[in-house]
């Protein structure tokens, strides 16, 4: 009896311990890849396959339909004019970040292949994976949303309220998600981003009410028209 007891004694330490090997070895696995992900992203030239021709394609269609669904509202037909997109937005972006910030490695992020896992609006080698370009983009005095749990390294602002008239301006805030100062912008009169957020709210808040609050770490990255981005 006592060298059975002994034997499954011995058979079941042998087990543990194979259960804490593999465990480690899977979280061992699991940090190399992440790590091995990581140089992937910093080594390699990503393949952004939204380009200058698609862009200014999307961008020509979309003047052409908003143009056209104007004229139909002056003659009284009750039509509301739809946003840009937001391949169009961010992709401005990206081309304005990348001629006038000097930063060739911006990808628009659904353009680029999915094995690379790119989450959120812009990827810039720049800035951390896990924390992406965030873009905002507003047409008029109404507010931009925030999501309560988004990640981000930095903030672009696009202010397309004169597109119509080929004037597009581009705002750089340098501020995360984990910013204290982003998270104290006064969202309303009584609540702060952070506050709103623990109420598991979308905090919105329009750019005139924004810009006086974050200006001291926001800086002009360009002022003119849509073709001027591309030089």
């Amino acid at each position: 009896m006592e060298i059975q007891t002994e034997s499954k004694d011995i058979l079941l330490e042998e087990t543990v311990n194979n259960v804490l090997i593999n465990k480690n070895s899977s979280k061992k696995n699991k940090k190399t890849n992440k790590q091995t992900s990581s140089m992937i992203l910093e080594d390699t030239v990503l393949d952004d396959k939204y380009d200058v021709e698609i862009l200014k394609s999307r961008y020509n269609e979309y003047k052409a339909s908003y143009i056209k669904t104007d004229e139909y509202k002056k003659r009284g037909i009750p039509l509301r004019q739809q946003n840009p997109p937001e391949d169009i937005t961010e992709n401005i972006v990206k081309f304005i970040i990348r001629n006038f910030e000097k930063d060739a490695t911006v990808v628009w992020c659904k353009g680029v292949d999915k094995k690379y896992n790119l989450k959120g609006d812009l990827y810039s080698k720049k800035y951390d994976k896990n924390f992406p370009l965030e873009v905002k983009s507003f047409t008029s005095n109404g507010p931009s949303q925030f999501g309560p749990n988004k990640k981000f390294s930095v903030l672009y602002f696009l202010d397309l309220r004169n597109w119509i008239n080929d004037e597009i301006i581009l705002w750089k805030a340098n501020l995360n998600n984990e910013s204290n100062e982003f998270k104290n912008i006064k969202m309303s009169k009584k609540q702060t981003h952070s506050e709103q957020c623990d109420e598991g709210r979308r905090p919105h808040i329009n750019w005139d009410n924004l810009y006086p609050q974050i200006k001291d770490h926001c800086s002009e990255i360009y002022r003119g028209t849509f073709e001027n981005i591309f030089n």
